[in-house]
């Protein structure tokens, strides 16, 4: 980047921000150097006077960075020492105002040996931006709307929750056999079966037990789409250097169509789950997250200078579907949060009346360094908002390789749940609800 610098007029000594904030608002962050007139070859004369860079105020609550730091390191040692977390070393979570893209709280912490047996924490934060995971059911609100878009599923609709099989491939199920049930408690109860026989009709097919299934390719482009207009497989946006879009596929098997809609197939970041589940907190409005809330003039005291420029709302789509239909998933998050049955109970404090959605997925990791995954594993995540009604915030956990797949022991820590539960009351003893 030397010549864009020197192009600037920078010298070739001149510090610059090389990383995250400093290098995304190094143009506002830059001092100006002292100009001088050489008059002699002894003598300089002050033409104009140097100065420090402007003042960056961020969207960030400290209190509660803070807060969500201990948090974070309290609960990821604790899990430590639980059963079947050999392989599991870190946890994310972000804090937002859904309305407004401002970011006010994100952390990720990791567990590493102390060198004394135990272990300490240290600061993994850019994995926010840069490590995806598959995620699991947090993203069955965005497939259950792209059901009702192709009409191929109505609000209200009941299915039959039984296993699916395709020819020369192991069961599809749910976590349990869930009977007859709705739109609703399909997501309230999570179930897979009724995610995969919608996109069996979004791609034409003929389902028939443990026979060839086969789809219109295309069911994919429309289910990433409309993934994309929350955020899910693209660029957030978010006012930072370095972002991951995830990871993709151009497999087409029939199988993975299934795979995809209930969060096993495309990996995802934080971030982009967060732009996810504020899409859907706010009434569809993709809105860029943003670290930055305002620049002021430097001043020779503590105090802030003049305001030179306030960072706006910045919406980069609205999500194409009927307000009916959106409503419908919302009403499903919030059966998740607060039916007695919900599988989100506990995650936010009910008496924030909040919505959300769980997510827990099939992983791998490399155990002995060769840069080959050999064990399974599996990663869990949350995405939620409170109030229901006018959300105030929206949060979101993720916990990779949480548990592994003991054959002796079936334990899997709730890590993720209890961070959410800390963190979002964290947020409103802060800002109690009027």
């Amino acid at each position: 980047e030397k010549d864009i610098y020197l192009a600037k007029g920078y010298s070739l000594n001149d510090r610059v921000g090389t990383s995250y904030l400093e290098k995304q608002y190094e143009d506002y962050l830059k001092g100006t150097k002292a100009i001088y007139e050489t008059i002699n070859s002894h003598e300089l004369k002050l033409v104009s006077e140097g100065a420090r860079g402007n003042d960056i105020v961020l969207t960030i609550d400290i209190e509660l960075q803070q807060q969500l730091e201990q948090i974070l390191n309290e609960e990821i040692l604790a899990t430590k020492s639980q059963p079947n977390t050999e392989y599991y070393n870190r946890s994310y979570a972000i804090i937002t105002d859904p309305t407004t893209g401002e970011i006010l709280a994100m952390a990720g912490r990791q567990a590493i040996s102390d060198g004394n047996g135990g272990y300490k924490t240290v600061d993994c934060t850019s994995g926010i931006l840069t490590s995806p995971m598959t995620s699991g059911s947090v993203v069955k609100g965005a497939s259950m709307l792209v059901g009702y878009n192709t009409g191929a599923i109505t609000p209200g609709e009941y299915m039959i929750d039984e296993c699916v099989k395709i020819a020369g491939t192991p069961q599809k199920c749910s976590w349990k056999t869930l009977g007859r049930i709705n739109d609703i408690d399909a997501l309230a109860l999570s179930s897979n079966v009724y995610q995969f026989k919608t996109p069996m009709r979004v791609a034409g097919a003929n389902y028939q037990y443990n026979m060839p299934l086969v789809i219109n390719e295309n069911a994919f482009d429309i289910y990433r789409n409309t993934f994309k207009e929350f955020g899910l497989g693209v660029k957030t946006g978010i006012d930072l250097p370095v972002e991951s879009v995830g990871t993709t596929s151009d497999n087409k098997a029939p199988g993975l169509l299934l795979d995809f809609v209930m969060g096993q197939y495309d990996t995802y970041t934080p971030i982009q789950l967060m732009q996810y589940v504020s899409t859907i907190a706010n009434g569809g409005n993709r809105l860029a997250p943003h670290l930055l809330k305002e620049v002021h003039a430097s001043t020779d005291g503590e105090e802030l200078g003049e305001l030179i420029y306030t960072y706006g709302t910045n919406l980069l789509n609205t999500v194409t579907t009927e307000a009916a239909y959106l409503n419908r998933v919302k009403e499903g998050f919030h059966a998740v949060m607060t039916k007695s049955y919900g599988l989100g109970k506990n995650y936010i404090d009910a008496k924030y009346d909040p919505s959300g959605k769980t997510g827990t997925s099939q992983s791998f990791t490399d155990t002995d360094g060769d840069h080959v995954i050999d064990t399974p594993t599996v990663s869990t995540a949350f995405i939620g908002y409170a109030p229901t009604t006018s959300p105030k915030m929206a949060i979101t956990v993720t916990s990779p390789d949480s548990s592994w797949e003991n054959p002796n022991n079936s334990y899997a820590t709730l890590v993720t749940r209890r961070i959410s539960s800390r963190a979002s009351s964290a947020y409103f003893n802060l800002y109690p609800l009027e």
